[in-house]
């Protein structure tokens, strides 16, 4: 039964969880352990358990469409729909369990009975209730880790759990469970973001360059440089894979900065070499934040330019489309743009476009993604997709990248829609640096 915000006191007090540690343990709108009284109590049970040689399992969980229903129900409202859902976990999950808040829409529940059913527990979370005039339909999505197989520690139980949650949901199923190959996959995962640390000077890090064509004239116009990683205990490893764990702990931003001296030092290189080549080089978003302690990508671009004696109009930043909704991002970017150097949108298309954002950025190239090339030949309205992206990138008077070229068939629709230029398999796959010297350029 639902009871009004007058009998808060009361129900906090009735709470099972609330008298078992200090306030400062507590979640304050529910009486439940938050994050840090959840792993202080749960290491105290944990260690009870592995004398007395019983095991354990944790539940996390996150309520699905949380802002949703707070904002149909309203503050006062919201604050009964927490109290229910406390009281609808202590009934089901039993008085010897430990119970959690961690933040807005996310619980968790530690077992003593490691054979408790799941599956039944979180079907009694999910029944319908009234809050008010309100009927509120709860969806949970869950991870499963047990204590001892998944970790030995509360800390890591929860992350396990966390885990078996998200790769659950990446599956579109609603309970996940922890499970050996997770145990590896996460282990990976672990000593990647370990080897990151590492690698941040450049480490183990080294530069390949894909070759930009001019599709009509059939030259090299340029090359982007793409970074990779060879990890010393698992070898090459797919920038797929480790980018996004640099942005995650935000090593992305030193190895960044080495990534664009080298690409720099690269580009001085083959001048020397007597070719001079237009360079594109990708930056992260977290690079162009303007709280960001390190040099900033502008002054490391204008530092490298005139020690190595660069000129700026052969050298391009490539950013993500989801930038351009960043005013704090695309400050620095307009900074970089009027120090004359170029600016190319990359994977345009692959997010919602804001095409209203365009008019006042400072791009010079469009990069149509590869998803609008794969079915280019076979889908016209794929094909007056592009044709629209090439039409627009004219009138704003940008030159136009497509990536992912395979098939000549491909190539042909491109050039007919008015693509200016090309990237793919079907010219080049990246190369080394040596190799690009060896390339017909386009003067």
């Amino acid at each position: 039964m639902i009871q009004g915000l007058d009998m808060m006191p009361e129900m906090l007090a009735s709470c099972p969880c609330a008298y078992q540690a200090p306030a400062l343990l507590h979640d304050p709108l529910t009486g439940m352990l938050n994050k840090h009284g959840f792993v202080t109590e749960g290491n105290r049970l944990l260690k009870t358990l592995s004398a007395g040689g019983g095991n354990a399992i944790l539940i996390y969980m996150e309520l699905n469409d949380y802002d949703g229903l707070i904002s149909r129900l309203g503050y006062d409202a919201a604050l009964i729909l927490l109290a229910t859902i406390r009281d609808r976990m202590t009934l089901a999950f039993g008085q010897n369990a430990l119970l959690a808040r961690f933040d807005s829409e996310r619980f968790a529940a530690l077992l003593p009975d490691a054979n408790a059913e799941v599956e039944g527990i979180i079907r009694l979370l999910e029944a319908p209730l009234r809050v008010g005039n309100t009927t509120c339909h709860l969806s949970l999505s869950c991870g499963v880790a047990s204590f001892i197989d998944a970790a030995d520690n509360m800390d890591m139980l929860v992350m396990a759990a966390r885990s078996a949650r998200r790769e659950a949901q990446r599956s579109s199923r609603q309970i996940g469970w922890y499970a050996d190959d997770l145990r590896r996959k996460l282990a990976r995962q672990r000593a990647l973001e370990d080897g990151l640390w590492f690698a941040r000077g450049g480490s183990g890090m080294s530069l390949v360059y894909q070759p930009k064509i001019d599709i009509r004239a059939g030259e090299v116009f340029g090359v982007e440089a793409l970074l990779r990683w060879r990890h010393p205990e698992f070898g090459s490893v797919s920038p797929a894979e480790f980018i996004p764990l640099a942005e995650r702990n935000q090593t992305i931003v030193p190895i960044g900065e080495w990534l664009m001296r080298e690409a720099l030092r690269q580009k001085h290189l083959w001048r020397q070499q007597g070719r001079s080549i237009h360079l594109s080089i990708n930056v992260s978003p977290l690079q162009l934040q303007p709280d960001n302690c390190a040099p900033s990508v502008l002054e490391i671009l204008t530092e490298e330019c005139r020690r190595l004696g660069l000129d700026r109009d052969k050298l391009e930043l490539e950013i993500t489309e989801g930038l351009l909704s960043n005013e704090a991002v695309m400050a620095q970017v307009k900074a970089i743009a009027s120090e004359g150097f170029g600016i190319a949108i990359d994977d345009f298309g692959r997010d919602h476009s804001a095409l209203s954002l365009l008019v006042n950025c400072p791009a010079t190239t469009l990069k149509i993604d590869k998803s609008f090339v794969d079915n280019v030949v076979e889908n016209e309205r794929q094909l007056a997709v592009v044709q629209f992206i090439v039409d627009l990138a004219g009138k704003l008077g940008m030159r136009t990248v497509v990536e992912g070229v395979e098939h000549l068939v491909q190539l042909v629709a491109l050039a007919d829609a008015g693509c200016d230029y090309g990237q793919g398999y079907f010219y080049y796959r990246p190369l080394t640096a040596q190799q690009v010297l060896d390339l017909r350029h386009k003067h």
